[in-house]
């Protein structure tokens, strides 16, 4: 049995409203921030742009729908790139999205009325490319990158851009009337598609928006000025940090020297992966206990990322500062993890001191960032000490 156009697209568009109804209601149900609505902004896109080609093929003098669809699915993966970019920190960046969906509408609108149903098509699927390309981007940094279930939009999101930019060279270059282009391309082709894109993209971020809204990974958020670990969050760190700094170039004395230690956990992600998020939220807690054993009590220990501290300490020489990246290093061999006594963390550490960097926080931490950095490209379970300002 074969589908007309029309039903395939009617079926496309169900897809499209189960999905995003699934996403939208699960997300009304947690707690509501701007990566919930960006993300349920790009499902409802995605069923306006379903409903509206539909209508356009059911009634090809219903130019307004050609355009709401063709404008629709571009905005569908920009608000989805815009939310990905709003969980890993950063801002969304929508006037982006707003361009290449002017771009999609003006690809209806120069072509006219008259230019049937294919009118802007290539410059929608353009569209989607490129948010889609972007989103795929997103996805494989920072927090998300960590996640499993952001793999596997990931991997999503590297299908639609391919597909969709090969289709959209495919209509400029063969014209959607080539056989070639209805049998690979052709809307029986793109709904099978969809239809899969839609239902795992639809799980895997349903699944990282619970995970986001039950508090994610354990040095992603703060309750109050300490990380869920028990140590300083990033912003609290930073200011204790630059006070401390500060007070200490100006000492009456005479400056007195600190060092910043910065000590990364070996193979977080890889570790999450294998153990489960639990059993990773367990390695960051346990971690930051061990830093708090071992670490001077006049210490500030910080919390900038799940497997990253930051350790500022007063020191009498940069050997010094060796040494408490030393002890850490000794503790963390003799401290198994709670739950499993045969699985001991290793991690990778750097340092950097005033006598060499100054008293701006930001260089220190730019120094020890790249210096540790080093260190695990080598394999990780190592210090390195950063010798001369960055």
């Amino acid at each position: 049995m074969q589908l007309d156009s029309l039903t395939l697209l009617a079926v496309s568009g169900i897809i499209s409203v189960l999905c995003g109804t699934f996403f939208i209601v699960n997300t009304t149900f947690r707690r509501n921030d701007g990566v919930g609505q960006l993300w349920s902004v790009g499902f409802m896109a995605a069923m306006v742009g379903a409903f509206g080609l539909t209508v356009a093929a059911m009634n090809p003098e219903t130019w307004i729908a050609l355009i709401i669809g063709n404008m629709a699915l571009p905005v569908a993966l920009g608000s989805m790139w815009s939310g990905a970019r709003v969980f890993n920190g950063r801002t969304s960046r929508l006037w982006a999205v707003g361009v290449v969906a002017a771009v999609a509408a003006l690809g209806v609108i120069v072509r006219g009325p008259d230019a049937g149903g294919w009118a802007g098509a290539a410059e929608s699927n353009l569209g989607v490319a490129v948010m889609a390309a972007c989103a795929a981007v997103e996805f494989f940094t920072r927090r998300l990158k960590r996640d499993v279930n952001g793999r596997i939009a990931l991997v999503v999101f590297v299908t639609v851009a391919i597909f969709y930019g090969t289709r959209a060279a495919a209509l400029v270059t063969m014209g959607p009337k080539n056989p070639f282009f209805e049998m690979v391309f052709g809307t029986a082709t793109i709904t099978f598609v969809n239809m899969i894109l839609m239902v795992s993209l639809a799980i895997a971020l349903s699944i990282l928006r619970a995970e986001r809204a039950s508090g994610g990974a354990v040095g992603d958020f703060a309750d109050g000025i300490h990380s869920r670990a028990g140590v300083l969050s990033a912003s609290a760190f930073t200011q204790a940090a630059t006070d401390h700094l500060q007070r200490a170039e100006q000492a009456p004395g005479g400056p007195v020297p600190f060092a910043l230690i910065s000590a990364d956990i070996d193979l977080l992600p890889d570790f999450n992966l294998a153990f489960g998020r639990t059993a990773g939220d367990e390695a960051i807690a346990s971690f930051a206990e061990t830093l708090r054993r071992t670490v001077p009590p006049t210490a500030l220990i910080g919390h900038p990322a799940a497997g990253r501290f930051l350790i500022l300490a007063g020191v009498a020489s940069p050997a010094e500062s060796i040494a408490i990246a030393e002890d850490i290093q000794a503790r963390l061999t003799d401290t198994p993890l709670p739950s499993a006594d045969v699985i001991r963390l290793t991690a990778s550490f750097s340092v950097a001191d005033t006598l060499a960097h100054g008293f701006d926080l930001t260089t220190l931490m730019t120094a020890v960032t790249q210096a540790v950095n080093v260190v695990k490209t080598s394999g990780g379970n190592d210090i390195a000490v950063a010798l001369t300002r960055p």
